[in-house]
């Protein structure tokens, strides 16, 4: 934990600041002269560098994600100088699979694997680099589910998925009923596991890593206050995030359904990451929600 202000110009107890400095290092936290002001701006420089390059480069909505590998990358080992295993799963010491990890990561490459094959066949480069990095996330995911568990991801994600997919099933639901659009059933069914199937791995890499691991990590720390506040923050950067690749109202309105959408199905995946320090999580619930959204929306 964080022992808070250090009293009498940064010296505690005769040990000198730059000895302290090392030792909030090597216990994975800021030292107290990062203030939590200044990693606020660091996370809205990192999330403005990101929408910008988005506006100036015409990027597809494929490439933007893409985009956000080497950003988080290097926002992770330049401004927050932590280990990229840690976006992962912050309570390991390294980056290993064993011969059950390595099972798992096969099993949920299959789907963005049988995908990515599609894509080269059309050489579609962009989908194909999509979904080469859901299948590296594949990897990635299994080595935090072996970090923790699944029944643990499921458990972390239990309440978001109530509150995201629960909320869409409402308003697309209710869109079904007032248009008569009838919904199979078994369609519906089908659409929720291939969408879980293939975003899992894929939300795990190109947005719950860079968002819950990097951004809410380096924001949020474990002693802070106002964890709410930070939450709301790092989610309403995350709606705004999408704005390069949103052009379905007018900029006003798009902000403000973006930054709502987003903070309502945002905070719940902060709190189920910093209760876990597990991306394995957020990243079901995420891919959960995306695949019901896009179930409902079928004959819409």
């Amino acid at each position: 934990m964080s022992t808070g202000h250090i009293p009498n110009g940064g010296v505690s107890h005769g040990r000198p600041a730059s000895t302290l400095r090392t030792t909030w290092q090597r216990a994975g936290r800021l030292p107290p002269d990062r203030s939590s002001r200044r990693r606020t701006v660091e996370a809205v420089a990192f999330v403005g560098v990101w929408v910008v390059a988005g506006y100036l480069l015409h990027l597809s909505s494929d490439a933007y994600l893409l985009l956000g590998i080497p950003l988080t990358i290097g926002f992770q080992l330049l401004v927050r100088r932590r280990p990229l295993r840690e976006l992962f799963a912050r309570t390991t010491t390294r980056f290993s699979l064993d011969k059950k990890g390595f099972a798992l990561a096969a099993g949920l490459a299959l789907v963005p694997g049988y995908f990515a094959a599609r894509a080269l066949a059309d050489r579609d480069w962009t989908l194909f680099g999509w979904y080469l990095a859901a299948i590296a996330g594949a990897f990635a995911a299994a080595f935090a589910l072996r970090a923790g568990s699944m029944w643990a991801a499921v458990r972390s994600a239990a309440l978001p998925i109530a509150i995201g997919a629960g909320g869409m099933a409402l308003v697309y639901g209710t869109m079904h009923i007032a248009t008569g659009t009838p919904l199979s059933v078994a369609a519906a069914l089908a659409a929720v596991a291939k969408y879980t199937a293939l975003y899992f791995p894929a939300t795990f890499l190109l947005e719950e890593v860079a968002f819950r691991g990097a951004l809410d990590a380096h924001v949020h720390h474990d002693a802070d206050r106002g964890g709410w506040r930070s939450a709301v923050l790092v989610s309403a950067l995350w709606g705004l995030w999408h704005l390069p690749v949103s052009h379905s109202l007018p900029l006003p309105l798009q902000v403000v359904e973006l930054v709502v959408v987003h903070v309502v199905l945002g905070v719940p995946l902060s709190f189920a990451w910093r209760r876990s320090r597990n991306p394995a999580g957020p990243a079901l619930a995420h891919a959960v929600n995306d695949a019901v959204r896009n179930a409902l929306l079928l004959g819409l």
